[in-house]
């Protein structure tokens, strides 16, 4: 996905779950996005494709971590993403509060890489 904005994102958890005969097996956690609601339709449109047919691609995620100069500090790459859930939050036009879109994604498998530097 292009840079999407998002203002919090709930890292899945990974856990061994068995073990094959060369390696373990790791299952994974949802991995939960938030940003505030944009012209933007694309993680709707995705939760819809997902929806409505049974062979909606598969994403490869990117989360980077931005330092205080606005430069990558990390990146967390999940691959395999799928839309599982898809939420708004309330709209409340007396507190003035900003209209959250939330992105549920199962995830087949991340990684990380630290620093990133350019070249």
């Amino acid at each position: 996905m292009p840079e999407t904005g998002v203002v919090e994102v709930v890292f899945p958890e990974a856990r061994l779950a068995g073990r094959t005969h060369t390696e373990n097996r790791a299952s994974y956690g949802t991995l939960v996005l938030r940003r505030g609601v944009r012209r933007s339709q694309e993680w709707h449109t995705w939760w819809e494709e997902t929806r409505k047919t049974r062979r909606a691609g598969s994403r490869t995620v990117n989360v980077t971590l931005l330092d205080e100069s606005g430069a990558s500090a990390q990146r967390w790459t999940f691959r395999n993403a799928r839309p599982l859930a898809y939420s708004l939050s309330n709209l409340n036009a007396v507190r003035q509060e900003v209209l959250i879109e939330t992105l549920e994604l199962t995830v087949g498998s991340f990684e990380t890489s630290g620093p990133v530097t350019a070249t």
